[in-house]
C-alpha cells in the first residue's frame, strides 16, 4: 500500500529530475495541520526558484492514521530518512514543525539554515494550563461537531483541518510538546531566522528574544498577530521569508 510520504517522495524525485540545482526546502506543519495548507507557500517558493514540498506528519492530513504516534521523536524518526536522502537546504518549522525542525538538526543531516515560524519550544504557565484542559475535556466533544461546523470554517482551511485531526494525535502531539526538554542552543551551529506573532501565546515574544539570544547569530522578526503569521500577515511574512532565505 503507498503512502502519502511515498507519494511526496516520488513527486520530490520527479522534482529533482527537472532542476536538481535549484535549492530544496522542507516545510514541517504544526499540530492540527496539514501539508496541503501549506500548498500556496511551496508554489510561492517555486516561483522564487526554490524546490518546496511539505509533508504531512504522522497522524496528520487527509487519510492518516488515527493511532499514529504525533510525538517530536516520531515525526523526527519518520522525516529524517527522507531529508537524509533529499538532502534538503533549509528547514522552515511552525510551531510543533519548529521543534521538530530543531530536532533534526540536532540528528546532524545536511541542513544549512532554520526558518523557525512560532517555535513550540517553551509555552507560558497559562497556556500550558488551557492546554492540558483542552486535550482532556473539549477536544472530543468539538471533533464530533465536525458535520455542522466545518462547513461554517471553509473560509478557514486550517481551522477547519484542526477540527479534523484526530484527536488522540493532538494530544499526543501537545504531550510531547509539554516534556520537550530544550538543548544546549549554541550546539546548533546552523545559521537560524526566527518570526513570531506579536500577541502569541503559544510562542510569545518573550521567549523568541530568549531564543534568539541563546542562538549566535540568529535572527528574530515580530509581526502582527498570533501564532500563524503566515496567514494573519502574508504580506509581511512573504517579506521575512524571502529576506531570510538571503541571509
Amino acid at each position: 500500500m503507498r503512502t502519502a510520504l511515498m507519494e511526496i517522495v516520488d513527486n520530490w524525485r520527479e522534482d529533482v529530475s527537472l532542476g536538481a540545482d535549484r535549492p530544496a526546502i522542507l516545510i514541517v506543519h504544526g499540530t492540527a495541520d496539514s501539508a496541503a495548507n501549506w500548498q500556496s507557500w511551496c508554489e510561492w517558493l517555486g516561483r522564487l526558484g526554490w524546490r518546496a514540498t511539505a509533508i504531512d506528519l504522522p497522524g496528520h492530513g487527509a487519510g492518516a492514521a488515527s493511532n499514529a504516534d504525533s510525538s517530536v521523536g516520531a515525526c523526527c524518526d519518520y522525516l529524517e530518512p527522507f531529508v537524509r536522502k533529499y538532502q534538503p537546504t533549509v528547514l522552515l518549522g511552525h510551531s510543533l514543525g519548529g521543534v521538530v525542525a530543531v530536532e533534526l538538526a540536532l540528528r546532524r543531516v545536511a541542513v544549512r539554515k532554520l526558518l523557525l515560524v512560532c517555535p513550540a519550544i517553551e509555552m507560558p504557565v497559562l497556556t500550558r494550563a488551557f492546554y492540558n484542559w483542552f486535550v482532556e475535556y473539549p477536544l472530543d466533544w468539538l471533533n464530533a461537531q465536525q458535520a455542522w461546523l466545518s462547513p461554517l470554517l471553509a473560509v478557514r482551511p486550517r481551522w477547519q483541518t484542526s477540527l479534523a485531526t484526530p484527536p488522540i494525535t493532538i494530544r499526543g502531539a501537545w504531550t510531547s510538546l509539554r516534556t520537550w526538554q530544550a538543548p544546549d542552543w549554541s550546539s546548533l551551529g546552523i545559521p537560524t531566522a526566527i518570526v513570531g506573532g506579536q500577541w502569541d501565546h503559544i510562542a510569545p515574544p518573550s521567549t523568541l528574544v530568549r531564543l534568539a539570544r541563546a542562538l549566535p547569530g540568529s535572527t528574530l522578526t515580530i509581526l502582527p498577530g498570533r501564532h500563524r503569521p503566515m496567514d494573519e500577515a502574508p504580506t509581511a511574512f512573504a517579506h521575512w521569508l524571502r529576506h531570510s532565505l538571503r541571509l
